[in-house]
């Protein structure tokens, strides 16, 4: 609740003026008071008129502080200040879009100056970019957010971003290879460094921080089994390990005979290697690394690929969609939906079949087939 005083102040001429000082209490992170002044030129029955206008419109909202903060300025002590548990990787990638797109734009209007058109228009030049619905959103709920803490300081007295229109997310459809293009893809990484990890991608269907955090001590080759523990990111300050987002990420997934035969030749591989290289391998286990052991930033595998599909003059899909091309062979050869949201990590079974859709309906054509030769099946 806020509160106010009045202090009495007499000029060297002999008036009387009444300084008003409203508090808002502290700031929850900083523990700055939040305070607002104000000069009375009248008697003091007209400063305390003030004084509580003034505090009502500080418990509304509508009564600031000054400040001179520009919007970049604003936009990296929100982050910095008023963020401090969110993971790692999410604060690259407001960092990220501070950087690229609002600094930018609206970087040097002050705070107090911000209009809904200011903002509007960063929309509308990102859409002409033709950025991605998905890109855009995020840019602009980082400016809402941290304009709502500006309202809930008392720098602002309102909210720019609300009146402001977005585009519609558009529904994301995953990109996969068909099954003969998985065949032709394994056929031209044979022999390469590429190799194992297109195949773990198209076989297990890793995410791709999964698949680089991935280390020889995770699969259980008595039984069959890869353990998905750990996945790597990219953080500020460099590449970290870390747990999956949700517990449906930490799983065992189950492997065939073929994939575990490849993962034993390639654990004697690793173990050749480590001792031909010499001294100065790193011996951190990874099973996707480079010459020396050490493992791949994920950036970097990303590259990789782009580059070893622009060299092979292959159809070009994310890293990512190796991981739908699972999906959707799995779909497709009959497994459970179920059981594909559980090898695949999803938290939740819906997400499974609203990223799968388009196969679903050659599996309902399929389906009717099947029915049609069960219940009109003569002896």
């Amino acid at each position: 609740m806020a509160t106010g005083s009045i202090r009495e102040i007499k000029l060297k001429s002999g008036e009387i003026h009444y300084q008003i000082t409203i508090d808002g209490g502290r700031d929850e992170l900083t523990g700055k008071r939040i305070r607002a002044f104000k000069n009375v030129n009248g008697s003091k029955r007209e400063a305390k008129s003030v004084m509580h206008r003034m505090i009502t419109e500080m418990e509304q909202g509508l009564l600031t502080q000054k400040t001179n903060k520009k919007v970049g300025e604003w936009m990296d002590e929100w982050l910095d200040n008023y963020l401090p548990n969110i993971e790692e990787t999410t604060r690259r990638g407001y960092r990220h879009k501070i950087k690229t797109y609002i600094k930018p734009a609206i970087g040097d209007i002050f705070i107090k100056s911000l209009r809904a058109e200011h903002v509007q228009k960063l929309v509308n030049e990102m859409i002409a970019k033709e950025l991605s619905p998905k890109n855009i959103r995020d840019t602009f709920n980082n400016i809402n957010s941290a304009m709502k803490k500006a309202v809930k300081l008392r720098l602002i007295p309102y909210n720019p971003c609300e009146a402001v229109e977005l585009p519609k997310l558009k529904k994301y459809r995953a990109n996969v290879y068909p099954i003969e293009m998985i065949h032709k893809l394994l056929d031209t990484a044979m022999g390469t460094d590429m190799y194992l990890p297109i195949f773990l991608l198209v076989m297990v269907g890793l995410r791709r921080g999964e698949l680089l955090a991935l280390r020889w001590d995770d699969i259980d080759f008595k039984n069959s089994i890869l353990k998905v523990r750990k996945n790597m990111v990219n953080g500020e300050n460099g590449v970290i390990l870390k747990s999956p987002k949700t517990e449906s990420g930490i799983r065992d997934i189950r492997l065939g005979n073929d994939v575990m035969s490849v993962l034993k030749e390639a654990r004697l591989k690793y173990m050749n290697d480590a001792f031909n290289y010499g001294v100065g391998f790193q011996n951190l286990g990874f099973v996707i690394r480079q010459e020396d052991g050490s493992p791949f930033k994920p950036d970097s595998m990303t590259q990789k690929w782009e580059r070893f599909l622009k060299t092979h003059n292959l159809p070009k899909i994310r890293l990512h969609d190796l991981r739908h091309s699972n999906a959707t062979a799995l779909i497709q050869a009959g497994v459970s939906p179920k059981v594909v949201q559980q090898r695949l990590g999803h938290a939740d079974i819906q997400i499974t079949l609203n990223t799968y859709t388009h196969v679903l309906p050659e599996m309902d054509i399929e389906a009717a087939d099947k029915l049609d030769s069960v219940l009109f099946k003569r002896a």
